[in-house]
């Protein structure tokens, strides 16, 4: 299957009417967005069936899906993981050397420039073979041609948000692990010592690194795994009160990272904003909804884009054709992948 996203659109700018004025006083600030809703369409589907549909919708709904993060969080090679944990662990050489390691999906002058570098060693050469020097590898190189061998200096010339977002996608890659781990020891089911998130005076959670509940015995029944947390490792959070706290132990035992300079309080963890969080392990999409579309050609226009709604245009098609295709649309919160919900209702064959 593929799919084409064909339009994203966030909760506050559809609750304004999709209005292009701005005329809210305060500024909006990173964070401030309450989630997404997304319209999807999977082409080349036709062996689904109306009772297919209808089984999704009603797992969905009732179940959710696993809340992983996706492999968007990973980066282009896939490698943001492997940085982060290199920072982590103080190793700073290894963390320029993925960096700068030469991949397909690099633009030519930077394939170009770290593979320079690969082979001579010489930042300063490599460096002037870039368009734009203002980039991760630019920067990197840059500082190395300055500052010599001085790798934690070339990861911190990187902007900040750039740094966090290596350490943050190795804290996902281990929360997606610690998640595995836990759904198949003890499937959906609250067991004794699961976290909850505490609620504010209006009944909404409280998305920080405070207000954790553990789950008494006597509370289990109470509770849905909807309601259940994990925490991404870090050096500012509660872990478990059960087996699954051992599950981080074992986890980062495997990647050959010291669990101590992820999950007790360290310098190089706050330093790079490796403090933790909480994270819902199962997610049921807002009013999920589908429709069965026939088409005929690859490029034909399957339903309204944001140009379309923006404009007030009306769309309108003939629903013929050979070919069949699912149109998708949901709402998730903010930091909830799209592409996991895909997963779950494609069961993992999205190409």
């Amino acid at each position: 299957l593929t799919f084409f996203l064909c339009y994203f659109v966030c909760f506050f700018v559809l609750s304004s009417g999709i209005n292009a004025e701005y005329g809210h006083k305060e500024e909006i600030k990173l964070g401030d967005i309450g989630g997404n809703k997304f319209t999807i369409v999977l082409r080349d589907c036709e062996e689904t069936t109306e009772e297919n549909l209808e089984n999704l919708k009603s797992s969905l709904l009732k179940t959710g899906f696993i809340n992983y993060f996706g492999m968007q969080r990973f980066g282009n090679c896939g490698n943001t993981h492997l940085i982060g944990k290199c920072i982590l662990k103080r190793d700073y050489e290894e963390a320029v050397k993925l960096i700068l390691t030469p991949s397909t999906s690099q633009k030519p002058d930077i394939r170009a420039a770290v593979e320079k570098y690969s082979e001579t060693g010489n930042a300063g050469d490599a460096v002037m073979l870039l368009r734009n020097k203002n980039n991760i590898e630019g920067l990197v190189l840059a500082s190395l041609a300055l500052n010599g061998k001085n790798y934690k200096q070339a990861i911190k010339s990187l902007h900040y948000k750039q740094q966090t977002l290596y350490t943050h996608a190795f804290q996902s890659y281990v929360w997606n692990r610690v998640v595995s781990k836990r759904i198949q020891n003890f499937g959906t089911s609250v067991i004794p010592g699961d976290l909850t998130q505490e609620e504010e005076d209006d009944g909404t959670p409280q998305w920080k690194t405070k207000g954790v509940r553990v789950l008494r015995e006597e509370d289990v029944g109470n509770h849905g795994i909807g309601e259940v947390i994990m925490p991404l490792p870090g050096c500012e959070v509660t872990l478990p009160s059960n087996e699954c706290a051992g599950f981080y132990k074992e986890i980062l035992a495997e990647e050959d990272f010291p669990p101590e300079y992820l999950l007790e309080e360290n310098s190089v963890a706050k330093e790079f904003n490796a403090r933790g969080a909480y994270r819902p392990i199962i997610y049921t999409p807002l009013a999920f909804e589908s429709e069965m579309l026939r088409y005929s050609g690859e490029n034909d226009k399957l339903t309204a884009t944001d140009v379309d709604l923006i404009l007030g245009r009306e769309f309108q098609r003939e629903n013929q054709g050979e070919k069949l295709a699912l149109k998708l649309s949901f709402s998730l919160p903010k930091s909830c992948y799209a592409t996991m919900l895909l997963r779950e209702a494609s069961k993992g064959r999205i190409e």
